[in-house]
């Protein structure tokens, strides 16, 4: 039988008094051709037992079994029990995983001492299909593409990590950034639109969370609602200040707020996003500049009405119109209409790229047929490919489809 750690046991007996193993032991000498024929008839009901198991294990996963995220491998995309940070000065709160709730905790915003609510917050619960390849012709699953976030096989646990790379690809370095095939892993996923997870971005900047803003333009006002105006085509520059730096002007760190325990050097985002509401009487175009990696690249949209801006370097090209700099990476003007901005906001992509103990001498790594590299989205702290290498597809036990709780 299976015990409650689904293990298989013989140990279906109790105790049996002298006369009964007396008896038994008569039994098991005059009796052992009848022995064989009842060991054998009991292997099959137990293999029969354990194929059938097996299905209703297999029909359990294509339907959808539920697991608890563990650590901080998938933060901030999947979150394992943790504890919620509280900034009183600018109103903020955030989940972080902490070992010793009465540790100081700084605001990832702006700098103040902030407070750790006590307790544990439940750990994001997610629901897995099964994912079974037969070949190339004949898949039970949709094909597994760049992007998707799946549950492989570990030692102990499933591992929920998300794939990069396919079989046959080529997976580099770019400095310490990883590439597939050429490109970075933002490009490869863009192809890719419709995951159910698509690639985590933290904020780093509110503007509706600060009195004093850092945003700065000849031209512009801001009003006691924090609402922003302008009549003239000047721009409106943000100033970065490093609460690692005791709030001095700085570039932009790939910081991760999750993370209140871990000490590492930090790096230089490359990849910005801006968000804000827009309300614009009639028509109106705005231009977005980004400074990244010691260039300038600019975004030109069109705007009606109210609407939410959402632009990204990532679609940015290279231009030559504002004078930014790491410390004022990012800057907005109106070329036509009359348009305020309201709740400014701005946000790093994560980067998938190595740490510095990883070995570095193992790439460029090309895919075998049926291998996979993955990664997680907390990547400074994820448990991974860069660490155990490729993994196989049957390793693949099925794709996190969703979020039922979190």
């Amino acid at each position: 039988m299976l015990d409650q750690a689904g293990k298989l046991s013989n140990d279906d007996s109790g105790p049996r008094d002298k006369h009964e193993a007396t008896r038994s032991l008569q039994i098991e000498i005059g009796g052992l051709s009848y022995r064989s024929s009842i060991v054998a008839a009991s292997i099959v009901v137990v293999f029969a037992g354990l194929v059938i198991g097996w299905a209703g294990w297999k029909r359990g996963m294509e339907s959808g079994v539920r697991f608890a995220i563990n650590g901080p491998s998938m933060a901030p995309t999947l979150l394992g029990e943790h504890q919620i940070a509280k900034c009183v000065a600018c109103g903020l709160d955030w989940p972080i995983e902490i070992s010793d709730e009465g540790k100081p905790v700084t605001c990832f915003h702006c700098g103040a001492r902030a407070t750790v609510a006590n307790g544990a917050h439940a750990a994001s619960v997610v629901v897995v299909h099964a994912h079974e390849y037969v070949d190339a012709a004949r898949s039970i699953s949709a094909p597994l593409r760049i992007g998707d976030v799946v549950a492989i096989s570990g030692e102990d646990m499933m591992r929920i990590k998300r794939i990069i790379a396919l079989p046959g690809d080529l997976v580099e370095l770019n400095a310490a950034s990883l590439l597939v095939n050429g490109k970075t892993i933002h490009e490869s996923m863009r192809e890719n639109e419709d995951l159910n997870f698509p690639v985590p971005v933290l904020l780093f900047e509110m503007d509706n969370r600060r009195e004093v803003s850092r945003w700065r333009g000849e031209g512009w006002q801001r009003n006691e609602q924090r609402v922003w105006t302008s009549k003239a085509q000047s721009w409106l520059v943000y100033h970065h200040r490093s609460i690692h730096q005791r709030n001095q002007p700085s570039c932009i760190w790939d910081d991760y707020p999750y993370n209140a325990d871990l000490s590492r050097k930090l790096q230089p985002a490359k990849r910005l996003a801006l968000k804000a509401k827009v309300v614009c009487k009639g028509h109106g175009r705005l231009e977005v500049v980004f400074w990244i990696d010691d260039r300038m690249l600019g975004v030109t949209c069109d705007v009606n009405g109210q609407c939410d801006l959402n632009i990204s370097s990532n679609d940015a090209v290279a231009v030559e119109v504002a004078s930014l700099s790491a410390e004022a990476p990012v800057a907005i003007r109106v070329l036509e209409g009359s348009v305020q901005f309201s709740c400014l906001q701005l946000a790093r992509q994560i980067e998938y790229r190595l740490r510095p103990h990883d070995d570095r001498a193992g790439y460029p790594i090309r895919l075998g047929s049926r291998e996979y590299f993955v990664v997680g989205d907390n990547v400074p702290v994820s448990f991974d490919s860069r660490d155990f290498g490729v993994i196989e597809e049957r390793a693949i036990k099925g794709r996190v489809e969703s979020i039922e709780s979190h």
